[in-house]
C-alpha cells in the first residue's frame, strides 16, 4: 500500500471483493450470500448479516450490483442480487489491488526480498 488511504480502501474492499465474486457465480440473496461465503472459504470466512448489507447497498448505489425481490411462497420475499457488468470490471480491479497486496506480504512473510525493486521483483 502506497498510503493510507489506499489501506481502508484495501479493507473495505476485502467484503466488496468476495461478495462480487459470490455475484459472479449467480444471483443469490443475502443469507445465501453469507453461508456461501463461509461454504467456499471452508469457514475461513464469516460475515453476519448486519455487515452485509451495507456492503451490498453501496454496491448497489454505486451501480455494480442491482437487486430484484422476488416473492417466495405466499407472503415472504427474498431480495436477489445480480452482478452487473460495471460490478465485473469493479471485481477486476479489486482483485488486482488484492493480489498486489497478498504478494506483497507473503514476500515479508516468506523472506523471499532479496533488495530488487518492485518492477525487478514483478518480472
Amino acid at each position: 500500500m502506497k498510503n493510507q488511504e489506499s489501506q481502508v480502501n484495501f479493507q473495505r474492499g476485502v467484503a466488496s471483493l468476495v461478495l462480487l465474486g459470490l455475484l459472479k457465480q449467480g444471483d443469490m440473496y443475502g443469507y445465501q450470500l453469507t453461508q456461501e461465503m463461509e461454504r467456499q472459504s471452508f469457514g475461513a470466512l464469516s460475515m453476519q448479516e448486519g455487515a452485509l448489507y451495507p456492503v451490498l447497498y453501496k454496491l448497489q448505489d454505486a451501480g455494480y450490483i442491482s437487486a430484484e425481490k422476488v416473492l417466495v411462497g405466499k407472503r415472504m420475499t427474498r431480495v436477489y442480487y445480480h452482478l452487473e457488468s460495471a460490478g465485473e470490471a469493479y471485481l477486476e480491479t479489486l482483485a488486482a489491488e488484492y493480489k498486489a497486496v497478498a504478494d506483497g506480504v507473503l514476500r515479508i512473510v516468506e523472506g523471499s526480498y532479496r533488495g530488487e525493486t518492485e518492477g525487478e521483483a514483478e518480472e
